[in-house]
């Protein structure tokens, strides 16, 4: 017999319901208003105006291509046809113009984790944001740089912004399921790996049944894979396999220290720090900071070892207030070197964005629900964060 737990069975079907609802209504916007894909385009002064191009440059690169029967996006406007250029076409200039490519110069993706054991300090948005934002920042479109992320987290937040329809209901393939059933390459890229609004950026999405992967992973690894370390299983069943697919691989786990969180650390080149200025919040952070040397001796346990080069910390939340002018240099205090120059403010356009399963880079102004003006600063403030961090993990590539 059934029992009865009062409105609990009820609430998760409204629930459910809800979820359905708000994922179709986005989705029949988008439709309508033929907002499905990227909406940015570049004209061809624009595209003149990007590094290493120049307008005779481009204007033959142009010529050149639509000989050869290419077709570069247009819009028109009024009685006359203008270039509206994506970001496809501006990265087929570029291999045109044989500039060379991130990939040319690295072989290796390299791996980010964005990771804290506080909740709400912006894990999600920063990993989210770098994703879009390293792929559609205009000084960094020359390095035609291809992004998987890796959704971990059972809230699957990261899904929610970059493929809202994989975020609902129960996913059969998800980023846990791949690591834990040992797939193929072919399956990897067929089966698990989505494509995202932007171009260029994939993702392999996460769902609320992988909680219960998580919290029972050592027996399920020691029965589906035996003779493999619990740690080991990302980087060895879903990174290595990939490795020729991207460039940056990012990867997003829940704020708990359980068995993705290892994996995770274990298979990053770089770990991102959020640091909230908020009181609870920074102090929570120094928490996990102390924390850190034991997750990695945990790993080291294993016979894995990490291929971590840094850990750098940066100020998420930021605004100009006093008190948050003091934890940014009590950060700087405990971070040195290893602090980030650039910081993610506390601005709506960061919020907002949720409301429409967008980033500040991906949201079309048109139909932000907010003020313009207030995303056209979100988005300045996501690439100048983007290339900040694009910066350092050169600094940190060349150097190691």
């Amino acid at each position: 017999m059934k029992r009865d737990y009062g409105d609990v069975f009820d609430i998760a079907n409204r629930a459910n319901g809800m979820l359905h609802g708000l994922s179709s209504h986005i989705e029949q916007q988008r439709q309508e208003f033929n907002q499905q894909g990227y909406y940015h385009t570049f004209t061809r002064n624009a595209v003149a105006n990007l590094p290493l191009l120049s307008k005779h440059a481009v204007a033959a690169a142009i010529s050149e291509m639509e000989e050869g029967g290419y077709e570069f996006g247009r819009r028109q406007t009024g009685s006359t046809s203008q270039y509206a250029m994506s970001i496809q076409n501006v990265v087929d200039i570029y291999k045109h113009r044989k500039v060379p490519k991130y990939r040319d110069k690295h072989k290796d993706p390299f791996v980010i984790f964005v990771v804290n054991l506080k909740g709400g300090v912006s894990k999600t948005v920063t990993t989210v944001t770098l994703a879009h934002g390293l792929r559609a920042h205009p000084g960094l479109l020359h390095n035609d740089l291809r992004i998987l992320v890796i959704d971990l987290d059972p809230q699957a937040s990261s899904t929610m912004f970059l493929s809202h329809t994989n975020s609902v209901g129960s996913v059969l393939e998800t980023a846990a399921q791949a690591m834990l059933n040992d797939v193929s390459t072919e399956q990897l890229r067929e089966q698990f790996v989505k494509p995202t609004v932007m171009p260029g950026v994939d993702v392999m999405p996460a769902s609320i049944d992988d909680g219960f992967v998580a919290s029972d992973w050592d027996a399920l690894v020691a029965e589906n894979l035996p003779g493999v370390a619990p740690s080991e299983v990302l980087r060895r069943n879903v990174i290595d396999r990939l490795a020729d697919d991207y460039d940056f691989i990012f990867i997003d786990t829940g704020p708990h220290l359980d068995a993705f969180m290892l994996n995770a650390i274990a298979a990053s080149d770089l770990l991102l720090t959020p640091t909230p200025p908020a009181q609870v919040d920074f102090h929570s952070t120094m928490k996990y900071l102390t924390r850190l040397p034991e997750m990695l001796e945990r790993i080291e346990n294993e016979g894995i070892e990490p291929r971590l080069k840094a850990n750098i910390g940066f100020m998420s939340k930021m605004t100009t207030k006093h008190d948050h002018v003091t934890s940014h240099s009590f950060a700087r205090e405990v971070f040195t070197k290893s602090m980030l120059d650039a910081v993610l403010p506390r601005l709506d356009g960061f919020e907002r964005c949720g409301e429409s399963f967008d980033t500040v880079i991906s949201a079309n102004p048109s139909s932000y629900p907010g003020s313009a003006d207030a995303l056209r600063k979100a988005k300045q403030e996501a690439e100048n964060f983007s290339r900040a961090v694009f910066d350092r993990i050169e600094y940190i590539r060349s150097t190691k």
